[in-house]
Order: structure tokens, then C-alpha cells, then sequence
């Protein structure tokens, strides 16, 4: 069998993200947590004394792909196989974890990372989907491949991590996939929800900050690194998402002046974490 690490990121934790952290700690044989708040609150400092997690303090916001580098990098200094990385607002189907960790032993060497599907019903058939990339939380990551193909890309900060770790692996040869049927319970910012012609969408209601990154990577992932994997993504920011910003969402004047700064900053290949 094979070891398995939690990583998983803080950032101003509340109490729910204690219920969360207890979904998945007790299964796994080392439970990290990175911690990348400005300010450290009370959840922060608990779970710093709590000897059950081991516990990194970044010293402010790094941005999530130089924390679950971090933690990540700790999970290989002790041997574990896999990181199980997570973000703090995902629960794990906890019952489920043994049926997980089966098929995850079952494709693990078809696949450098192995994610789980999340906000659908759990339980049913062991069915796998292959896809270019996939979000961060509740991904089980291959640790001696992730090394080899060059961890997170920390100058993007926050957004596009998880699909230009995507690019790394394809361009290796490298291949994800996510369980179908085992699910997170994962929160994804404040989204609102827009019904139209008897269907469901979401427009993501960002903070102007997410949106700068947002384009920003989306731009120069496009424009400078490679067309052809990151298009789909960068055309469905600049048609799709940003006209359901400005029909569905408020305080779109602040959010299109950080989208022109993004852009800016993309043409100048100036990433990193934002100044202003």
C-alpha cells in the first residue's frame, strides 16, 4: 500500500473549518496545515497547539501555490506518497474514504494526480473521467512527480494553479482524472445563482482582487506560455465570465479597473502577488 499526507491551506479560518479538517485527518497518516492569514486568529492558534496536526505558518499570504508547495514539500521530507491537497471550506466524504483510497491504488499508475468530484452525491460505480486539469481540493498528487515536473507555479499566486500544473503534466506526458461518484462538499467564493431558460448558472461574484488575478494569469497563460491548452479558459473569462460580472454582479467599476490591471501587468509579465 501507499502512505497519504494532508495539505491543506488556511486562510482567516472560522470554525467550520475545523469540522472540515476532522472529515479527512484521522484518515490519512500525516495531516499538515498551511497557514497563509495576514493575521492570526483563534482557529489559527488552536490548531497551531494541536498536536494532531503539524502546523506551518507562511508569516502573511503567500499566495496557495507557495503554501501547498510548503506543506507539500513537508509531506516528502517524511516519506509520504501522496498529499491529499485541500482547501479549508471542502468536507470529505469521510465513510467513503476506504472505497477512495482502493481506486486510488488501483489508478495510481496511470495517473500523476487523481481528484474527487465535488457538490454531487456520493457513492455508485467506480467510474473515472480523464481531464486536462482539475481544482486543487481533494486532489490525491503523486509527491515523486510532482517534484519532477516542477510543483505550483508560485509567481501565479492564487488562481490558474491548479491548471497550470495541468500544463506541466500534459507537456510530461502525465495524465489527471477525477472519481465520478466520491465527492467533496466544496464552497466556491460567494456565487450567484442565475436561472435562465429552466437552467442553473453561476455568475462567481469575485473580489475585485480574485478578478486581477484571475485575468491576469489567464492572459499571460494564453498569451506567453501556451495558446492551444490554456484557450478555453482564457476565452470563457473574457466572453462568458465577464459579461455575467457586469449584468449579475455589483461593484463592477472596481472589478473591470483590477481586470484592466491584470491585463497590464500579464503584457509586462509581472506576476506575483499584487501591489498596488
Amino acid at each position: 500500500m501507499f502512505t497519504v499526507g494532508s495539505c491543506t491551506v488556511l486562510y482567516n479560518p472560522n470554525e467550520s473549518v475545523l469540522t472540515n479538517l476532522n472529515s479527512y485527518s484521522n484518515c490519512v497518516d500525516i495531516s499538515v496545515v498551511v497557514d497563509n492569514s495576514d493575521t492570526k486568529n483563534e482557529i489559527s492558534q488552536l490548531l497551531k497547539n494541536d498536536p494532531n496536526f503539524i502546523y506551518i505558518d507562511m508569516d502573511g499570504n503567500k499566495g496557495i501555490a507557495a503554501a501547498l508547495n510548503k506543506g507539500i514539500e513537508y509531506l516528502n521530507s517524511k516519506n509520504i506518497d501522496f498529499a491529499l491537497t485541500m482547501d479549508q471550506d471542502s468536507l470529505f466524504p469521510t465513510k467513503y474514504y476506504p472505497n477512495i483510497l482502493k481506486l486510488v491504488n488501483k489508478y495510481k499508475m496511470d495517473y500523476s494526480v487523481i481528484g474527487l468530484n465535488f457538490n454531487q452525491d456520493n457513492g455508485g460505480s467506480d467510474e473515472i473521467v480523464e481531464v486536462p486539469c482539475w481544482l486543487t481540493s481533494g486532489n490525491f498528487v503523486n509527491i515523486d512527480t510532482f517534484n519532477r515536473i516542477g510543483k505550483f507555479d508560485e509567481r501565479l499566486f492564487i488562481d490558474y494553479v491548479d491548471i497550470e500544473l495541468g500544463y506541466k503534466l500534459f507537456k510530461s506526458n502525465l495524465k489527471i482524472c477525477y472519481l465520478k461518484n466520491y465527492s467533496l462538499k466544496h464552497e466556491i467564493g460567494n456565487p450567484i445563482e442565475i436561472h435562465l431558460f429552466g437552467k442553473t448558472y453561476h455568475a462567481m461574484n469575485h473580489s475585485p482582487i480574485r478578478y486581477y488575478y484571475r485575468y491576469r494569469n489567464a492572459y499571460y497563460l494564453y498569451h506567453y506560455v501556451d495558446k492551444d491548452f490554456f484557450r478555453k479558459e482564457y476565452f470563457k473569462e473574457i466572453t462568458i465570465n465577464i459579461i455575467k460580472m457586469l449584468v449579475y454582479e455589483k461593484n463592477q467599476k472596481a472589478k473591470l479597473s483590477m481586470i484592466r490591471k491584470g491585463i497590464r501587468d500579464a503584457k509586462l509579465k509581472k506576476l506575483g502577488k499584487f501591489y498596488e
